[in-house]
């Protein structure tokens, strides 16, 4: 990749994740919790093609929750086990309902590394039509032991205001708008919704023209994916932050990797 290039690293990173077949990494996470960053998340995380994820809890509260989750199985809900000392106890959820998005704003099918490379190619892509967005080269840094190129997006972020109509979801808006949940959800923090099912007919909120406003990215030199990604919105302000510790692609995960089956899950 050539130096002061960011665009080639672009290219590449699009190269790269339409090539994986599956991966598995251990996710660190933190998401915006109206006064600041919140505490770090640590998930275990399997994905393949056709989307299928599992994930596995490591941190407290909740450790040792797991997830599991594929297009056109079980009746589209996420398989979810509860540790209730001394059983495991198995519930299917729908991925877009309350329960399911208590403690997070990214929805399964919005959860993937994959799915987030695909967000910020094609927001750059359509940023970069409107001539509202540039690319800057960061150098070259180690992160999580491994050489990466930082690059920095920078897009004209704005937002549009919509008022729902009778019957309308959050998730009806973010379809129209084609805009994701997350970055949804942290536009409207002052209407204080726990989650999208919090919306109310009537009200106005603000649509994000793009995910974010800046976005930071360690892009790992041999795998031309990111290892790391800070998020920011309009004011400047980081609300999400993610890290990509241990990834590997193309490990040949099989059926049971996302099957209940799996002796090593808890379903």
């Amino acid at each position: 990749m050539a130096a002061g290039d960011p665009r080639m690293v672009l290219r590449a990173m699009a190269q790269a994740v339409d090539g994986v077949r599956d991966y598995t990494m251990t996710l660190v996470s933190q998401e915006w919790n109206g006064h600041g960053l919140g505490q770090r998340e640590t998930l275990a995380a399997k994905w393949a093609r056709p989307f299928k994820m599992y994930y596995k809890k490591l941190n407290a509260p909740h450790r040792g929750r797991e997830i599991l989750y594929a297009e056109g199985w079980n009746d589209g809900k996420l398989k979810v086990s509860l540790r209730v000392w001394p059983v495991s106890l198995g519930l299917n959820i729908n991925p877009h309902g309350d329960l399911a998005m208590a403690d997070n704003k990214h929805p399964i099918d919005e959860s993937s590394l994959v799915y987030f490379v695909g967000i910020v190619l094609d927001e750059f892509q359509r940023a970069e039509e409107r001539g509202e967005v540039s690319a800057e080269d960061g150098g070259r840094e180690t992160v999580l032991g491994r050489e990466c190129r930082r690059v920095r997006i920078k897009t004209s972020q704005s937002a549009v205001s919509y008022t729902l109509v009778r019957g309308e979801t959050l998730w009806d808006v973010a379809k129209r708008f084609g805009v994701a949940m997350a970055p949804l959800l942290h536009e409207n923090l002052e209407l204080g919704w726990a989650t999208p099912g919090d919306a109310k007919t009537g009200q106005t909120i603000r649509v994000p023209r793009y995910y974010a406003a800046r976005i930071d990215l360690w892009i790992d030199d041999a795998l031309s994916l990111p290892l790391v990604a800070e998020i920011y919105d309009g004011r400047g302000t980081m609300f999400e932050r993610f890290e990509h510790h241990d990834l590997r692609v193309n490990v040949g995960l099989g059926p049971l990797d996302f099957s209940p089956a799996n002796p090593d899950y808890r379903f």
